[in-house]
Formats: structure tokens, C-alpha cells, sequence
């Protein structure tokens, strides 16, 4: 009843404001609280905000639905339906166990390409998914070790979880908050699935590898050499790749070629430069890979389609916060606040903020509810809107100093094997350096003209 009422009150209050702007607001706080203490589930949350939108005459009903047929929600079915395939023909296992045996049991390189495995995987597939298959390799190595301290699994855990957010900055398919950084910002500018990753690959590596190199020397790991030897008969069981890894493979390589480099191919061959669309290429891939049978219906049916209601929810949010005029009042007030601040300090004010936010609700709902603003702040700073909705979109993946902030922090903080004083300690000493190199790329980029 708390957000309902806080809604009622707010648009009731007499203040200073236009009416659209006013009930606008009134909705963002409403749907906010509910994202942050989670009164009805997120998909539930995200069916609200059209009913509101269109109830205070904020938008006509087309245009509240509109968002949740956005190209970007078409571009993450496209990437589940690749990552159920993935899951359902074996292929995760098999680059899993292939990375962790790469290391021969040296302890420092087995963390290493876990977090390696982890990353890749999440590129493509959610990170709940990528986290949920590499702790059980995880527990099985720790497990036939005599002498093992907890150290050893925690570090392991942690890396996994980390690893998962590193490559989850990768790509706009890596994870929903990605989604609807790209969407928000495709209706500002020109921007694609190969923008994002020439942000979003540098920095995920970034983190992958001073994550790694922190991870070792907080948890400083020696003795015996970690017994791969299961691994590896499991592995040897699974033997060449089968028809459906095959399968998948024969759809997964294109689909990435195209993602990365079709309007180029589009132009070179003259097509419409929307059939090269990333969202395009994404359909047509999961048509590919059921006229293949790399999977079928009844796998599919096993995916989170809630993930689709709550990105499209938060580009209605985002529309709704930008066409009433609220977003540009947030804005304006944050300029005031920010008025005479190096550019440096309003990123670092950005990035700080983000990541505080996303390690105590969800990072999808962070971003839904904090990137609108941005881009009204971006207008009222008179600068490139990649800076700030990129600092926020990239800074939101930082959210593992706390156990609520991801799932897959939450799956592994579910194992008990890693404490709450190792998740903050590991979580703050690699979000900080994070947040800086971050906000210091962006702005080199920005100095650079290259946004």
C-alpha cells in the first residue's frame, strides 16, 4: 500500500509543477519503491507502469505499450533463445571444463580461466545462468582437495561471480540493464550492438584481469595442486562435439559476425540497413536454430520471458520521464547541484551513485529509473549522452559488494561458502578502482571526439 499511497499524495501535493510532470513523477517514485523493496514481483511491477502511465494521461495506451515491442526487446529474445540452445546441447559444460583443465590444477590460472569461462559465457547468455554452471565445476574441485582452506572456495566463487559481471558489460545481450542503456540511447542517437562493444569490451577486460590479480592477493591460495582429474574424464565423456552443439555452433558464429559487423555487409550489398539490425539478426537467428532443431519449443519455453516485461517497463518509464518534461526537471536540478564541477568529479558523482544504488536493488531496475535522468542531465550539461548513460550502463554491472544486488552474487552467497565480510571486502576494493578507470576511459574517449 506504501507506493500507491506515496503516488496518491505526491500528485495531490500543490507544488510548482506541470500536471504531466508532477503525475510523472509521482509514478517514478511509486514504481521505484516498488523495484527497491520488491511489494510485488518485478514482471508484476513492470504491468503497472503502462496501467499508470496511460490511467494519469501521461500517454495514450499505444503509446505505453510501444516500448515493450522496442527493437532491444527483441534483440535479448534473440540472445536467450541462443543461450538456451547453448545450455540444452552441452556447449556451456564444454567450454567450462575445456578453460578449468587449460590451468593443469595451478591454482592462480584455474581462477584465471573460470573467471575467463564466466566472462565469455555471460557475453552471450545471462549471467545467472553462466554463475549456475560454473559453481557446481567449482565445488567439484574444491570438494577432492584434502587440505583446502575456505579461502580457496571463496576466492573461486568470487571470481566466478565477477567474471560473470566482466562479461556481462561485453555486449548489449549481456545483460537486461545493457538492454536498456542501448534502447534509451538508439532513441537518442545513433547507436548499435559494435558501439557498445567497443565501450564494453575494454572495460569488461579490464575488470576481468585486476579482479583476478586482487582476488589472488586477497586470497593468497598455496599448496597442493588442484586435482582436474574428474573434470577430465567428464570431459573426455562428453567426447567430439554432438549434432546439436554443431547445430548451434553453425547459427551462433554468423549471428555474432552479423551483430558485430552487419550494417557494413548491409551497405556493401545493398539491403535495407534495418534487415542488418541487431534485433533482426537476433530473430532470425532463433528461427535458425529451431529450422536446424538445435532446440525446440518445449526448451524454449523454459526461458525468463519476464526479463522482456520488466526491459520494456523500463523504456516506458524512461519515455514517459523524457516526453512529460520530469526527466529535464531532475536534470536541471542535479546541474545545480553539479554547477562548476569538473567534468571528471560529475562521472565519478555518476558512477558512485550507480554502483551504491545497484548493490541494494536490482541493477536492471537501476538502470530503468536512473538513466532517463541522465539523459536529461546530458541536455542540460550539453554533452554527448554516451558519457553519462554509459558510465551508469557500464557501473551498474559492479554490483557485488552485497548478496541482493545480482542473482548470481545472491546464487553464490546461497552456497555458503562465501561470507558477507569476503563479498564487501572483495566487492569494494575492485568496484573502486573500477568506478575510476571507468569514468577516466569515457572521458578520454569523450576528449578524443570519439562519442
Amino acid at each position: 500500500m506504501i507506493p500507491f499511497l506515496t503516488l496518491i499524495v505526491f500528485v495531490l501535493l500543490p507544488l510548482d509543477l506541470d500536471r504531466k510532470v508532477q503525475d510523472a513523477l509521482g509514478i517514478f517514485l511509486c514504481i521505484a519503491i516498488m523495484w527497491t523493496f520488491e511489494s510485488l514481483p518485478l514482471p508484476v511491477t513492470a504491468l503497472l507502469v503502462p496501467v499508470l502511465l496511460t490511467l494519469f494521461g501521461v500517454f495514450p495506451a499505444a503509446q505505453a505499450l510501444e516500448p515493450f515491442a522496442d527493437p532491444i526487446v527483441f534483440l535479448m529474445i534473440g540472445g536467450l533463445i541462443m543461450a538456451e540452445a547453448f545450455h540444452r546441447n552441452g556447449l556451456d559444460r564444454r567450454l567450462a571444463y575445456s578453460m578449468v583443465l587449460r590451468a593443469d590444477g595451478n591454482r592462480d590460472r584455474t581462477l584465471f580461466y573460470l573467471m575467463g569461462a564466466a566472462a565469455f559465457l555471460s557475453m552471450w547468455i545471462s549471467n545467472t545462468a553462466a554463475v549456475a554452471i560454473l559453481i557446481p565445476v567449482v565445488l567439484g574441485i574444491t570438494a577432492r582437495l584434502k587440505d583446502v582452506g575456505k579461502h580457496v572456495t571463496a576466492r573461486m566463487l568470487l571470481g566466478v561471480g565477477i567474471g560473470s559481471a566482466a562479461g556481462g558489460m561485453m555486449t548489449v545481450t549481456g545483460s537486461a540493464p545493457n538492454a536498456i542503456a542501448s534502447g534509451l540511447l538508439a532513441q537518442e542517437i545513433s547507436f548499435t550492438f559494435l558501439d557498445w562493444m567497443m565501450v564494453g569490451v575494454p572495460m569488461g577486460l579490464v575488470l576481468l584481469i585486476s579482479a583476478w590479480f586482487l582476488l589472488t592477493r586477497l586470497f593468497p591460495s598455496k599448496g597442493e595442486r588442484l586435482e582436474v582429474g574428474e573434470l577430465r574424464h567428464d570431459l573426455k565423456k562428453m567426447g567430439r562435439l554432438n549434432g546439436g552443439e554443431r547445430r548451434t555452433l553453425m547459427v551462433f558464429v554468423p549471428t555474432v559476425v552479423l551483430w558485430i559487423i552487419g550494417a557494413n555487409i548491409a551497405n556493401w550489398f545493398d539491403l535495407p540497413a534495418s534487415f542488418m539490425s541487431a534485433a533482426v539478426v537476433a530473430l532470425a537467428a532463433s528461427v535458425a536454430l529451431f529450422i536446424v532443431r538445435a532446440i525446440d519449443w518445449e526448451n524454449a519455453r523454459s526461458i525468463s520471458w519476464d526479463v522482456f516485461l520488466i526491459i520494456g517497463s523500463g523504456l516506458a518509464l524512461g519515455e514517459a520521464l523524457v516526453f512529460s518534461g520530469a526527466a529535464q526537471w531532475l536534470a536541471d536540478g542535479l546541474q545545480n547541484a553539479l554547477l562548476g564541477a569538473q567534468l571528471i568529479m560529475v562521472l565519478l558523482v555518476v558512477a558512485t551513485v550507480t554502483v551504491v544504488i545497484t548493490n541494494f536493488i536490482s541493477n536492471t531496475a537501476t538502470a530503468a529509473m536512473f538513466i532517463p535522468i541522465l539523459l536529461g542531465l546530458s541536455r542540460a550539461l550539453g554533452m554527448s549522452p554516451q558519457l553519462l548513460v554509459l558510465t551508469c550502463g557500464l557501473c551498474v554491472s559492479l554490483c557485488f559488494i552485497t548478496p541482493i544486488g545480482t542473482p548470481p552474487i545472491t546464487l553464490i552467497y546461497s552456497t555458503k561458502r562465501v561470507s558477507r565480510r569476503d563479498l564487501a571486502k572483495a566487492g569494494i576494493v575492485i568496484s573502486v578502482p573500477s568506478i575510476l578507470v571507468i569514468c577516466l576511459f569515457l572521458l578520454g574517449l569523450d576528449t578524443f571526439g570519439l562519442f
